[in-house]
């Protein structure tokens, strides 16, 4: 599978990371594909090269791994009617509209999905806790778009588990909140793999 990932930080590089080594191509998207950090990332993923963010649109999944004030201006310049997948979050105040509800409404035609947004970059590589995977929920409306997505984790070493619909998508988003709440202001600020274990351990415990 072609993936397309917007954004080179710490999200963007351990996504690309995972989804090569599980063997999909990556495709990331930046204005400036021929930076000097965007060339040594692509250098250090087999099986990945940067373009345009149009051109990394032309894969069979868009992830949008940018700063939640990033991703109006990104979809304003974009026509996308594919699997959408964001992991975006605002913090620390909870919007009037979720992040999974603005983007849906920025690309109309888009088969939008909310994952990879309870975790860190750090529990996203190694997503292995006392020999079992962490949970990664996943939600939005379109089913078919959530099995890819769920597909997608489950190459990356998560335990998928499909959440539910838009209505989900924005609990997991409060989910997120507090989790970096948490990590940057909680009482001892526990480091995110510290917390990628506690919160694993929520999930399963279902």
């Amino acid at each position: 599978m072609d993936v397309g990932i917007v954004g080179t930080g710490s999200v963007g590089r351990a996504l690309g990371t995972g989804f090569a080594r599980a063997g999909h191509a990556v495709r990331y998207g930046t204005r400036d594909p021929d930076r000097a950090d965007v060339s040594d990332l692509v250098a250090g993923i087999e099986g990945a090269a940067a373009g345009s963010v149009a051109w990394a649109a032309e894969g069979d999944v868009l992830v949008l791994a940018v700063p939640a004030d990033a991703v109006e201006g990104i979809l304003a310049d974009l026509d996308y009617d594919g699997v959408l997948v964001g992991p975006t979050n605002r913090f620390p105040d909870a919007p009037e509209e979720s992040q999974y509800a603005l983007v849906a409404r920025l690309a109309p035609d888009a088969r939008v999905v909310k994952a990879f947004n309870t975790v860190g970059a750090e529990v996203m590589l190694d997503p292995v806790f006392g020999g079992e995977p962490a949970t990664m929920l996943v939600a939005g409306e379109d089913v078919p778009a959530k099995e890819t997505v769920l597909g997608l984790a489950g190459d990356l070493g998560f335990d998928p588990l499909d959440a539910g619909d838009a209505a989900a998508a924005a609990l997991l988003e409060d989910l997120a909140r507090l989790w970096i709440r948490l990590a940057v202001a909680g009482p001892g600020a526990a480091s995110d793999r510290t917390l990628g274990r506690e919160f694993a351990f929520v999930v399963r415990s279902r």
